[in-house]
């Protein structure tokens, strides 16, 4: 893809960066494993244990979603384009509520599973408009609510619940920017062969 994006408006920018980014579908297979292994370790690890798995493998998840998008070949970082440094930004939020997810940890950490569903279906929410994509719109609601009903209504099932349950959500939401991103890689790649045409 043309790497001068200078002379791009802002759609442009943003068709460019869903073409090229794959719309962030790798982290959406990164997200399936991390909430795979908490579900399979909530089941077999005690809580206790779990809660600093949790800690640490969410910070692992950005790197599993880079190495991911070499496998697929997809230029997830597109670090050409403006709008993937808005990303950057967004996906950058989750590293300031560290505090609050270790104090919860401390104070209940029955409550990660949780706190981390809500934290992260939240945080995708600005895709919506980077990419836009209606699959962000249905990642953000659908992760909240099944993280915040379950939460509510069986927090002591939390660990094995809310995991299982997240990894329906991010599948549909991975197939859904798939297709979409295959769309518009279709549509980016006729623009580009018109502009060549042109010139």
């Amino acid at each position: 893809m043309n790497q001068d994006v200078s002379h791009l408006n802002f759609e442009k920018l943003r068709t460019e960066l869903s073409a090229e980014a794959g719309k962030g579908y790798p982290m959406f297979i990164a997200g399936i494993i991390f909430w795979l292994l908490m579900g399979v370790g909530g089941l077999f690890v005690p809580h206790q244990i779990m809660v600093w798995i949790y800690l640490f493998g969410i910070g692992l998840v950005l790197p599993l979603g880079i190495l991911v998008s070499k496998v697929v070949h997809v230029n997830f970082l597109a670090t050409h384009n403006p709008l993937s440094t808005i990303g950057g930004l967004v996906g950058g939020i989750q590293i300031f509520f560290a505090p609050l997810i270790i104090l919860i940890a401390y104070q209940q950490p029955d409550w990660i599973p949780f706190v981390v569903g809500v934290l992260t279906g939240a945080h995708f929410l600005p895709y919506v408009a980077i990419y836009r994509s209606k699959g962000y719109i249905f990642q953000t609601v659908a992760t909240v609510l099944a993280a915040s009903v379950i939460g509510f209504g069986w927090m002591d099932q939390a660990y094995s619940l809310i995991p299982f349950s997240l990894i329906i959500v991010y599948s549909i939401t991975l197939f859904w920017l798939m297709k979409e991103a295959k769309v518009v890689k279709k549509e980016w790649t006729i623009a580009e062969k018109d502009i060549s045409i042109r010139m």
